[in-house]
């Protein structure tokens, strides 16, 4: 027991419920002769259903064992296809566009005999899975959701490549665990199915969308915003509260009369607060987000939108321009105030905060 790899053990003694990703074979057979030393039929009927053929081969022989023992054997679980809303997949897997909130639904699609194994992770870039669930599907029946889906462009969803839905899962599991919070059961279950993770070394929005000179279009980046894809973007929370206070208390001040000195006033208050916002952890962030939406905008055949998202992403990632000189984030947070025109008075009795939320 001691010489087993540090997952195998805390799966075996169920300190986690997550199956091992991978393990050698004179590890899979210790942990196979372990389970089986303790008569636990559960985790071997997890075991039998990996990808790893040696691994499951052995878990399953293990369990005719135990069942010749007289142990008895819980019953497999059977999956079937359920839609539960519109959005749906087929065998290149598919992912939404990202929300506000930073949220998203990716299907992994594996082809099995005769059918499709579906693999549905709701994902926040903050928090990891949100909510996981697995099924089957007839190919043909598959097939039919997903042309119609494909079709209707106000569901935003894209292919993706089958290792790329891999990769976002994987790294939804990670964001999970370093935000402190348990992953869902049925993702557990489910690991060892999902497949072979093989890390993607650059991010696929790069060859579908490359970035443009950041000259050339440094003016069109704002017009990002105006797209559905980005329009429910905001800045983060924890930004807001201060935004609020800034914009309440120039909309409100008395000693601002003149219009043009109150616009003037906003658009500093914006600088200021998006500067503040941009720290390396949220430039990263963001940069993340613009490279997925980059990539899904060239999937549904918006290249020159993909590419000014591509753009935006690298401006951001790029620690030496500040938020003043990066027009698509001024925008991010420009868009969630009500700003006067400087020709403009405002209204007689303005709110005590102008925040759109």
């Amino acid at each position: 027991m001691s010489d087993l790899p540090e997952a195998a053990r805390a799966f075996a003694d169920g300190d986690v419920a997550l199956l091992p990703a991978a393990l050698a074979d004179a590890d899979g057979a210790a942990l196979v002769a372990l389970l089986v030393e303790r008569g636990d039929a559960a985790r071997l009927q997890r075991l039998g259903e990996s990808p790893d053929k040696a691994l499951a081969k052995r878990a399953r022989k293990a369990l005719h064992l135990l069942k010749t023992r007289g142990v008895n054997l819980p019953a497999a679980p059977k999956r079937e296809y359920r839609p539960q809303g519109p959005y749906v997949a087929e065998e290149s897997s598919l992912a939404s566009m990202i929300d506000g909130r930073g949220e998203r639904v990716v299907w992994l699609v594996r082809a099995g005999e005769g059918s499709f194994d579906i693999f549905e992770a709701q994902l926040s870039d903050t928090r990891g899975i949100l909510g996981f669930s697995a099924a089957t599907a007839p190919k043909k029946e598959w097939r039919q959701h997903l042309t119609r889906v494909l079709a209707d462009e106000r569901l935003a969803v894209a292919r993706v490549s089958e290792r790329h839905a891999r990769q976002l899962i994987e790294d939804g599991y990670k964001r999970t665990l370093a935000a402190g919070r348990v992953p869902p059961e049925a993702f557990a279950r489910a690991r060892l199915s999902l497949g072979h993770l093989e890390p993607e070394t650059r991010h696929p929005s790069l060859e579908a969308a490359p970035p443009k000179p950041i000259a050339e279009v440094r003016g069109a980046l704002p017009t990002l915003h105006a797209l559905p894809e980005l329009r429910t973007w905001i800045p983060p929370e924890e930004a807001l509260p201060a935004l609020d206070l800034e914009i309440g208390n120039i909309v409100t001040s008395k000693l601002i009369v003149d219009p043009a000195q109150r616009h003037e006033q906003l658009a500093a208050a914006i600088v200021r607060i998006a500067n503040d916002a941009l720290t390396p952890a949220y430039r990263a962030l963001l940069a993340e987000r613009l490279r997925e939406t980059a990539y899904l905008l060239a999937q549904r055949g918006k290249r020159d939108e993909a590419q000014l998202a591509s753009t935006a992403a690298e401006l951001t990632l790029d620690e030496s321009v500040a938020a003043a000189d990066n027009p698509f984030v001024l925008r991010l947070f420009d868009k969630v105030i009500k700003v006067p025109p400087p020709e403009e008075e405002p209204p007689a009795a303005p709110p005590t905060s102008s925040l759109i939320l």
